[in-house]
């Protein structure tokens, strides 16, 4: 993927030419790729007719692919630009009024058994799993939009139906994917923050090298999390150390200078004398040049006696 490619781009492009194998899953497609971003337009004299419109070229194909297949339907293709300074193209596929039209649209819940508009009727293909997830690919393909892991956790999908909305929202509960729902403008947004739900939609859906290239670009952004705390850790802790140094020399140094180091015992002047001669020491390494050697907790031990018998003699 390059970097004039976003990585939702070559997400569906993966998706578009992913291989179905079954015939349920590929109608389920197509009313998931409607629903998302298609209309229906009924003119004056009653005739019907669906629009779709993308602006993804292998996404226009796949969905004539399948119309052709499934539903023996002869759509029409428009190509047009967006706007007149800009190279982005939309693709419109328009099926005209003609024999199935209006069987297709019944089956996959578009009308009522009337023949009325509804915004959702119930898909028994929904109940299977490998529809499901056939039917969010569809959505996908059709108003969804993953940001690039390099910058973000955020995966979405649009709808302007409530009924929709709560459809699809339940079919992704359903399917392990808990997500919000937000208004933008006149649009129902059902939205993914979490790394490893976005993970698991990608898989679900089939885009199998989009999922890896996801998993590899969240270790090493983990990854370098990692460092970054240890080496913050590290940082706080020499700070730490410095500043805890730095304390012990000054008060050392006033003992010093009140002539207190005569009166300590052996082992709290050779401490003193050490701190005063290896400013910059830890304590453990401090500990290590005694005579003999003393481990971190009692030099520690000491340390705490030094500093009570410097603030001794000062307020003495």
């Amino acid at each position: 993927m390059t970097d004039a490619v976003s990585f939702s781009t070559s997400v569906k492009h993966e998706l578009a030419h992913l291989p179905v194998e079954r015939s349920c899953c590929r109608r389920m497609e197509v009313a998931a790729l409607l629903r998302a971003s298609g209309r229906i337009s009924i003119s004056a004299n009653h005739r019907l007719a669906c629009i779709l419109g993308t602006d993804s070229s292998p996404v226009a194909r796949r969905f004539i692919r399948m119309l052709k297949s499934e539903f023996h339907l002869r759509p029409e293709v428009l190509v047009m630009r967006r706007q007149r300074l800009r190279k982005n193209l939309t693709y419109v596929v328009r099926i005209p009024q003609q024999p199935g039209l209006v069987e297709m649209l019944k089956e996959l819940g578009f009308l009522d058994a009337e023949g009325r508009l509804q915004e959702w009727g119930y898909l028994e293909e929904l109940e299977q799993e490998h529809c499901r997830c056939a039917y969010l690919r569809g959505t996908f393909l059709g108003t969804g939009w993953v940001a690039s892991p390099e910058r973000q956790h955020h995966l979405e999908m649009t709808t302007t139906s409530t009924e929709a909305a709560d459809a699809l929202g339940q079919l992704l509960f359903q399917c392990g994917i808990p997500v919000r729902l937000a208004y933008r403008k006149e649009s129902l947004v059902l939205y993914v923050k979490d790394a490893d739900q976005i993970a698991h939609f990608l898989g679900l859906v089939g885009a199998h090298q989009a999922l890896l290239r996801f998993e590899e670009v969240r270790a090493i952004k983990e990854m370098k999390n990692q460092v970054n705390r240890q080496v913050n850790a590290e940082t706080a802790n020499l700070t730490k150390t410095v500043e805890a140094a730095a304390r012990q020399v000054a008060a050392l140094e006033r003992l010093r200078a009140r002539d207190g180091l005569k009166d300590l015992s052996e082992p709290l002047r050779e401490l003193a004398l050490l701190r005063l001669s290896h400013p910059d020491a830890s304590l453990k390494e401090l500990g290590e040049m005694c005579v003999p050697p003393v481990g971190k907790s009692g030099v520690n031990h000491r340390m705490r006696k030094l500093m009570e018998l410097a603030r001794r003699y000062e307020n003495g």
